[in-house]
């Protein structure tokens, strides 16, 4: 990323956050980037360990994204946010005026800009009440988002859950309702974003001046790759397949041309921080090496919205001796949780036997919904 934004003249800083690393001396010297880690952001070290307990990786670097944009903000006009597999393709130079120009100092691209009537492709629009509409590997802000960021760090807090029974997908779900409370622009650019899942709708040709969409000549700014190998750049996912032939088809010669380009430069950058990239997460583990399970932090997360005080850290050496023993008592919450799951489950795969439990133990229901329901009203 940072080499396409300097090769398009994009010569503004980049900012990277490191979520797992405590100190930016920890980090190689690389030009152009200046590295953050999450005690930088307005959380105490003891609030950002907490949010990497109850977080796996994707939610925890996900949760923090509005914080990151707050801090941001406090020395520039504009923060522009991009995922780390996005690519800058052409220069962006309708970018700042777009921000600018927006109603609210808020710009988002949709997933896709049009309707797809067959449903036919590899992402359905059925697909998007679950992602949600908006693609949040790009978003853009400027100093009058700020009470929008507020609030989705208000709910990213404790609610940036992957939890499809819950009808959240990480931060992206939230937007759909924060993009109507603070008057959001859906950017309509079709170059901005572009990736496996709106292919259909933005087929990318190039010419002289380089890759644009062939539909209405919007220069391509942004390509998103997903779960790309470079190692591999004649597949453009690994991860979603094409369901007529079993495997993804580069769509046209400048895709193929781009992923061959893409992953050269993600070899080539690996090189500049081999020591970064090998290293495995380091909150997937506790201090005696004990693997966290996602039941493990649902429960953690219970305890804190609770109002638990003085919880032992899985991260704190100090806290080593509290924590196992945290962890031991715990089973009772784990298999709570798990049976809380069992029924949501039962609720929602079997409604009618549902509704006829409700009239036959009314007393139960109540109480099962009770114990079940968050602040949020969602199901936990």
């Amino acid at each position: 990323m940072k080499d396409s934004l300097i090769r398009h003249g994009h010569a503004t800083q980049l900012y990277i956050m490191v979520i797992d690393a405590r100190d930016v001396a920890e980090l190689p010297e690389v030009p152009g980037v200046v590295w953050m880690v999450p005690d930088q952001l307005a959380l105490t070290t003891r609030e950002a360990l907490d949010l990497a307990m109850i977080y796996d990786l994707t939610e925890f670097a996900t949760a923090i994204k509005p914080l990151l944009l707050l801090l941001l903000l406090e020395d520039t006009d504009q923060a522009i946010y991009l995922d780390p597999d996005t690519y800058v393709v052409t220069p962006m130079d309708e970018l700042v005026p777009a921000v600018r120009d927006s109603e609210a100092g808020i710009l988002l691209t949709p997933h896709v800009l049009e309707p797809n009537p067959s449903n036919e492709t590899l992402f359905s629009e059925g697909h998007l009440l679950y992602v949600g509409m908006y693609n949040l590997g790009f978003c853009a802000v400027d100093r009058r988002a700020m009470e929008f960021l507020q609030w989705w760090w208000g709910h990213l807090a404790t609610e940036c859950l992957h939890s499809p029974m819950d009808g959240l997908f990480v931060d992206q779900k939230w937007i759909d309702i924060g993009s109507v409370l603070f008057h959001a622009t859906a950017w309509r650019h079709y170059g901005y974003n572009v990736g496996i899942g709106n292919l259909h709708e933005r087929v990318v040709e190039t010419d002289a001046e380089g890759p644009y969409i062939a539909k209405n000549g919007d220069r391509l700014r942004l390509f998103h790759f997903h779960a790309f190998n470079p190692n591999n750049p004649d597949e453009l996912s690994s991860k979603f397949v094409n369901r007529s032939n079993g495997e993804v088809r580069l769509e046209t010669p400048a895709i193929k041309a781009l992923c061959h380009e893409y992953a050269a430069s993600v070899l080539e950058n690996q090189k500049l921080v081999q020591a970064l990239v090998t290293q495995p997460y380091a909150f997937n583990v506790d201090t005696a090496g004990h693997l966290i399970s996602r039941r493990m932090r649902t429960v953690y997360r219970q305890a804190l919205l609770a109002g638990a005080k003085d919880l032992p850290s899985p991260f704190v050496a100090e806290d080593a001796t509290a924590y196992a023993a945290w962890r031991k008592a715990s089973w009772r919450s784990v298999t709570k949780d798990l049976l809380s799951d069992a029924a949501k489950s039962a609720r929602l795969a079997l409604p009618d036997e549902y509704v006829r439990f409700k009239k036959r133990f009314p007393k139960a229901a109540r109480i099962a919904r009770q114990r079940s329901l968050t602040r949020s009203g969602l199901w936990e």
